[in-house]
């Protein structure tokens, strides 16, 4: 019997196991659903089929259901996601495709279950084979894991890792050599590799760069597009004006009081509270502040906000880290953020649990760029009249008024307030 035969007869077997698994699924379906009792599942438009070109995409369906839904594919494909893939009541789910490497179609079939029963209608996924090729050998390709068809970066920036797919030695380049705003490293490899993405806050235009890939040296024909949308910034701070001290979170030496700060520091329109007896614990250092010291919590307050154009929601950006000495004593953690002024807050307080590791990051850099030292919040109804308050603790930390522990010293960076579009 020839080769060809061989397969072809493969390719039948194959098609009727296809066909028996669907058809048991379905029969399994009449046998067990109870058309007076139970669940149901019923996704808008009632689609059929979901067709989806080469280069992947993804899908977002909105659907009602009356139970605890599930939802599986007649197989488990790796180039197939469904997000989320249970839960309860109505809601959406997106399917989301990579792209396809391979010179066949791709097909498999989405079938939804509540309270344990499966449910007539099913989904069929249906993805064009790839192009290009010659068809012999294996298929040589490369992009990135999830942006297939392109990169959308929000405009308030990001930092994430992704993985770059490729089937041998590649590197890639920007189209354009002054586009600093996005970071991508490593930017060759060999093989799946991890990356990481960071991208600044975007304030001015919608910007765009084209990422060239190179496939064992050959530019590749499709560029990926990255796209930035912009912010309306109202506050952005980095404290690179205040220049006391040492960046090391555990010298204390030089560090200065904001009291005595300079006359062009002050009127740059940062202030904090006096605490307990009139004492005051904010401290200037190497482009950062440090809220407190022993016994007494601090705040900072900054100035009002007076880009704001009437009454706006608001989204604010810090950077934060928490105090440690150089023997691993760690302070206490908490951190409270509220309003001055017009506005509310929808959070309170948070834990800053990010610990420096000074025997990997001596001089205290890496850490403010780490993942987790940036956190977020956001302020409703905020208007030109609105500061935003950080609070270290309390202001009063001695024992005797029932603090936890009498150090909650807090470090802060890069703060930012933009206005919150959705």
């Amino acid at each position: 019997m020839s080769l060809l035969t061989n397969y072809y007869n493969a390719g039948i077997l194959s098609k009727v196991i296809y066909v028996f698994c669907a058809a048991f699924i379905l029969l399994s379906l009449s046998c067990t659903k109870d058309d007076d009792k139970g669940g149901s599942f019923e996704v808008k438009d009632n689609p059929e089929t979901l067709e989806v070109p080469e280069q992947g995409s993804s899908e977002t369906f909105t659907f009602i259901a009356n139970g605890n839904w599930k939802i599986e594919s007649l197989r488990k494909e790796r180039w197939l996601k469904i997000d989320p893939a249970e839960g309860n009541g109505d809601g959406t789910f997106t399917v989301t495709v990579s792209k396809n490497t391979t010179p066949e179609v791709r097909t498999t079939t989405l079938f939804f279950a509540v309270d344990g029963q499966l449910q007539n209608e099913v989904l069929k996924i249906q993805q064009a084979a790839a192009t290009g090729g010659d068809g012999g050998g294996e298929h040589q390709f490369i992009y990135i894991e999830g942006a297939e068809t392109g990169l959308q970066i929000p405009e308030t920036g990001l930092t994430e890792r992704r993985v770059i797919r490729a089937t041998g030695a590649w590197r890639a380049e920007l189209s354009d050599e002054d586009a600093d705003w996005i970071q991508i490293e490593p930017m060759e490899g060999i093989g799946d590799t991890p990356i990481q993405l960071r991208a600044d806050i975007n304030p001015g235009d919608i910007r765009t760069v084209n990422l060239n890939f190179y496939l064992d040296d050959v530019l590749q024909t499709e560029p990926l597009l990255i796209m930035q949308e912009n912010v309306i910034v109202i506050l952005d701070e980095n404290f690179d004006w205040l220049t006391y001290g040492s960046p090391i979170f555990y010298t204390t030496t030089g560090e200065t009081r904001i009291d005595n700060w300079t006359v062009e520091e002050k009127a740059r329109g940062w202030t904090t509270s006096p605490s307990a007896d009139k004492i005051m614990s904010t401290y200037a250092r190497q482009g950062f502040v440090k809220l407190g010291k022993t016994n007494y919590g601090s705040d900072l307050i900054s100035p009002k906000l007076n880009e704001v154009e009437g009454t706006q929601n608001l989204e604010v950006r810090f950077k934060a880290v928490p105090y440690m000495t150089a023997g691993g004593t760690k302070d206490d953690t908490r951190l409270y953020v509220n309003v001055i002024g017009p506005g509310t807050a929808n959070v309170d307080e948070f834990n800053i649990n990010n610990w420096p590791d000074y025997s990997a990051d001596p001089n205290c850099t890496e850490i403010w760029k780490a993942e987790g030292t940036e956190r977020s919040f956001v302020v409703t109804g905020a208007t030109a009249e609105t500061q935003i308050r950080f609070l270290g603790g309390a202001l009063d930390l001695r024992e005797d008024t029932g603090a936890p522990i009498n150090k909650n010293r807090i470090f802060l960076d890069d703060i930012i307030v933009t206005v919150k579009k959705r």
